[in-house]
């Protein structure tokens, strides 16, 4: 992963830290942290650190930047982790606040992040402790008190902990990456030894591709932005679709995979890519917990006016301890680092939002330790759902059916070369005409000179932003301004579908975007399906 996606995701991450570079420059930083110190973004980033955070003149007992300061050189030295003890460090108030220093007290963490060999970053992460420093002193004259900062102890532990496992979890696909990538290059292997690299580099960059995913949900759901894109569905497709999806990481743990999909319909209104989302997290996470030779068993049936997806399996169970709280962030249960399992623990906390935005539930049971686990999800049935409106989404499916774009031009614009050459290969395999360009004033030539019948264009151009493009695009009064458009971009603001359907794209996709997803949403373009059909 390059240095600059290393920076988006940790910019991504659901704390409050901030990213320097080996100099102390600030490199990034993450909303909680802005909105944490009170300063915004644009006048912080590119400078360095203790312009941007002095000590307070009126204290003359501060030590905040000298403490700071050290912790940071040791990190460096060491490469290690280095955790502060809590610190006073008084922050500038805006001066629409009244100005002056407001008084804080901070936790630090400064983490070393190492890429190609040499730290690349150091992430200051910190937990405003202020409060818990004034109930440490209220401690024991107020039981509240008392359990309140249990409770704030137990949070800042969970945060503490965040780093590490995403640290480790960031690590662990790149060794395949690159392992495999370099054995690639220098050549000489086998057929079979080549068609397991290709495999293992399919499943590492998948792997990475959930890690952020997860860690961009996280933020949106902090933040009230995860929107849904409703349609009319059956659930049994939602079934076969995370059946499909898990079969391969079943096959490679010899776990038994069986479904039983209902045999008739099942209609409800819902996103499609949230709900396979919701549905794929609960066999994952069970294939996950079950040792090799053990079950997994997913059935769909109907109560009532719900439709009910029970997953069980015959795994390690769920100690009764663990239960009330399996649901929330950063939850794997207390197994030890030795069994620790992948992940960073926000795919049940994730389903269970996805699940209740569509006004549904879901629940956990397990008899105990060792005696397997049951997750139920529970979603409203709408039988006045016609079979015509059902949106496939079984990807085995989707890949036996790819579409015919013969005769369809797709002028696709993207400045990463290699990203260029599979979005071109992969529609040049439906049979569609293909015109490239790197940057959008290319683009607009091309456009004038072989009118393309899709645009499939990245947001981040080395020229022109991709929605001031298509904005320009949208502004001509030949037939050009009207060429459907397809955006796709590796950001994940709460804002950016607002915004990128604003400039005019008629569909939104987030990368990476799988070939036989890319060839369907052309498909649709060129057929003149609507955004919301």
């Amino acid at each position: 992963m390059a240095a600059s996606s290393e920076l988006r995701l940790l910019e991504a991450a659901p704390g409050a830290y901030l990213i320097l570079d080996p100099s102390l420059t600030i490199a990034g930083v993450t909303e909680a942290y802005l909105a944490a110190t009170m300063t915004v973004r644009e006048e912080i980033v590119g400078r360095f650190l203790f312009d941007v955070f002095p000590d307070n003149p009126d204290d003359p007992h501060a030590t905040g930047t000298r403490n700071l300061r050290a912790s940071l050189q040791t990190a460096l030295t060491t490469g290690e982790p280095h955790t502060m003890p809590v610190q006073k460090y008084d922050i500038r108030r805006p001066a629409e606040d009244g100005g002056g220093f407001a008084e804080r007290y901070w936790k630090p963490l400064n983490t070393p992040v190492v890429i190609d060999g040499r730290i690349a970053y150091i992430i200051h992460a910190v937990e405003d402790v202020t409060h818990l420093a004034r109930m440490e002193y209220l401690r024991g004259k107020n039981a509240e008190a008392a359990d309140e900062l249990e409770s704030m102890r137990a949070a800042d532990r969970a945060k503490d902990e965040f780093i590490a496992i995403i640290s480790h979890e960031l690590r662990t696909p790149m060794t395949s990456i690159l392992g495999w990538t370099r054995m690639l290059a220098l050549g000489g292997l086998d057929d079979e030894t080549r068609r397991e690299a290709l495999d293992a580099l399919e499943r590492s960059t998948l792997a990475q591709a959930k890690l952020i995913e997860d860690l961009l949900d996280e933020s949106r759901i902090a933040a009230g932005k995860l929107r849904l894109d409703l349609r009319a569905l059956d659930l049994r497709d939602i079934v076969a679709s995370a059946v499909s999806m898990a079969r391969p990481a079943a096959d490679v743990k010899q776990v038994v995979l069986e479904a039983e999909p209902g045999d008739r319909a099942y209609r409800i209104f819902g996103d499609p890519a949230r709900l396979q989302q919701a549905a794929g997290n609960l066999v994952g996470n069970a294939i996950k917990f079950t040792s090799e030779g053990g079950r997994v068993h997913i059935r769909l049936v109907r109560d009532g006016s719900e439709g009910v997806i029970e997953v069980h399996d015959t795994g390690r169970g769920i100690p009764p301890g663990l239960l009330p709280h399996i649901f929330e962030r950063f939850r794997q249960g207390d197994h030890g680092t030795s069994d620790r399992q992948s992940g960073l623990g926000l795919g049940l906390s994730i389903t269970r939002h996805i699940v209740e935005m569509h006004g549904g539930s879901v629940t956990a049971s397990s008899r105990g330790e060792g005696k397997g686990a049951t997750f139920t999800l529970r979603l409203p049935l709408h039988e006045s759902v016609t079979a015509e409106k059902i949106t496939r989404r079984d990807t085995t499916y989707r890949s036996a059916a790819l579409p015919r774009l013969d005769g369809i031009r797709v002028l696709i614009v993207e400045d990463e070369v290699d990203n260029r050459k599979v979005l071109a290969t992969a529609l040049t395999h439906c049979g569609a005409d293909i015109q490239c360009a790197g940057t959008a004033a290319d683009a607009l030539d091309v456009i004038c000179d072989w009118k393309p019948d899709v645009l499939v264009c990245d947001i981040a151009l080395p020229d022109l932003d991709g929605c001031s493009f298509l904005t320009q695009l949208r502004a001509r009064t030949d037939a050009a301004a009207t060429t459907p458009a397809l955006a796709l971009t590796v950001l994940g603001r709460p804002d950016e579908q607002t915004r990128i359907t604003a400039a005019g794209f008629n569909l939104f996709r987030q990368k990476p975007i799988d070939p036989v997803d890319l060839a369907h949403e052309v498909s649709r373009l060129a057929r003149g399906v609507s955004i919301d059909s």
